[in-house]
């Protein structure tokens, strides 16, 4: 008898805590922030990421009442940092910006402590550094289809120019081969700026890079830009038109930055991290920053952010699949 009597006491008790401890969590949620944040930046300082997180951090921190700290942690191929934020509270009070690795590293099957659709929750894909297909200025196609009829016409076909194996660039590439039919063979170099360099030195015709830095070079006559990876024109590059313009079907690809908080943070405080980013990056002053090095400002919700998340694991994937790419 005695048993029977506790058993209800003991689930009362337990009810109790639950419900005390979800209306504590929804307290918390409803007065963040209350302390610093700390933004994860997995490269280090000086790079494409960092300088587009210190562009939102001050209007973020602004929004929010609280400082905006933002950390760099390189090392590991962004694996040591976002598995850290991985670890951390879901309070919110640890933000990790992301780029291309956090969705190629699944699709060229880089084993990481966590699963970044389960692990983490999405908050904004901020902006995108469309891609470029480049040829160097001896090269006598003028658009994309004189291009592809040249790659046809020469034996072995033409050689192409990326910032590594496994790069965005090179998954690209490989992506452009497979849409428009274009006969390339992939030459991979350490970075961006030795394949640039010989592609303005004539030792290769054609490369895949991002309008940041190419376009630099574009802009400057050294290499020409034949089409921008994407869906509308730039406004850094207005004279290159996208590839469906050029003829072929539409490509939306490009190195990607975004923000992302670990799994199972409060949706009001995912909301109110959203916001201040949102005022954040629409300040006159920050957009024109992140125009002006060249960043097309995409701004999405987060739910656009986990299909877009899911939709490019999906097709590098099945590039890396078909074309047998192993990571460096």
């Amino acid at each position: 008898m005695t048993s029977m009597r506790i058993r209800p006491l003991a689930c009362f008790a337990a009810l109790a805590l639950g419900l005390a401890g979800s209306a504590f969590a929804q307290s918390a949620a409803d007065s963040f922030p209350t302390k610093p944040i700390y933004l994860i930046v997995p490269y280090a300082a000086g790079g494409g990421t960092d300088l587009v997180m210190r562009a939102i951090a001050p209007g973020m921190a602004e929004a929010l009442g609280q400082p905006i700290v933002v950390e760099n942690k390189p090392g590991g191929g962004t694996i040591n940092a976002t598995d850290a934020v991985v670890r951390a509270a879901p309070d919110g009070y640890q933000l990790l910006a992301v780029g291309a690795p956090i969705y190629l590293n699944t699709a060229l099957g880089i084993k990481t402590p966590y699963d970044p659709l389960k692990d983490l929750t999405p908050v904004s894909l901020l902006v995108n550094n469309p891609g470029l297909l480049l040829v160097g200025s001896s090269v006598k196609a003028k658009d994309v289809k004189e291009l592809v009829a040249l790659s046809k016409s020469t034996k072995g076909g033409l050689s192409y120019a990326s910032a590594g194996t496994g790069s965005i660039a090179h998954l690209a590439g490989e992506l452009l081969k497979a849409r428009i039919g274009i006969d390339m063979l992939h030459i991979p170099y350490k970075g961006s700026a030795p394949a640039l360099a010989d592609l303005m030195g004539g030792q290769l015709p054609v490369a895949v890079d991002a309008i940041i830095p190419s376009g630099v070079q574009v802009k400057a006559g050294k290499v020409r830009a034949l089409a921008i990876l994407a869906n509308q024109r730039s406004p850094l590059l207005p004279d290159v038109p996208t590839i469906a313009e050029a003829g072929y079907p539409a490509m939306d690809v490009g190195g990607t930055f975004g923000l992302m908080l670990p799994a199972k943070t409060p949706p009001a405080v995912i909301a109110k991290i959203h916001a201040a980013m949102k005022k954040a990056i629409t300040n006159p002053a920050a957009r024109k920053q992140l125009d002006d090095m060249g960043y097309e400002v995409i701004a999405n919700s987060p739910e656009q952010f986990g299909i877009y998340l899911r939709e490019q694991i999906a097709t590098w994937t099945r590039i890396v699949k078909d074309n047998n790419i192993k990571a460096e």
